[in-house]
């Protein structure tokens, strides 16, 4: 997600489905690299963001997609 070119455009309320820690862990486990960008949270990015997330209904199928991201990467 880009929370700073949403907080330039003043689009409101962020929603997300996993967070960049959780990304951050899901790649550790799976013996990866940091990736290219600093993981920092959409608060300390956008301080005045409303924000809403995780969507735990779908973390388990987001962590599926970067799984096979990183399956089809190495």
């Amino acid at each position: 997600m880009c929370a700073a070119a949403h907080g330039w455009a003043g689009l409101g309320r962020i929603v997300y489905v996993a967070s960049s820690g959780q990304l951050v862990a899901w790649r550790r486990a799976w013996g990866l690299p940091a990736g290219p960008v600093a993981p920092l949270p959409v608060k300390s990015v956008v301080p005045g963001a409303v924000v809403d997330g995780p969507a735990e209904a779908l973390v388990d199928a987001m962590c599926a997609l970067h799984r096979e991201h990183a399956d089809r990467s190495r």
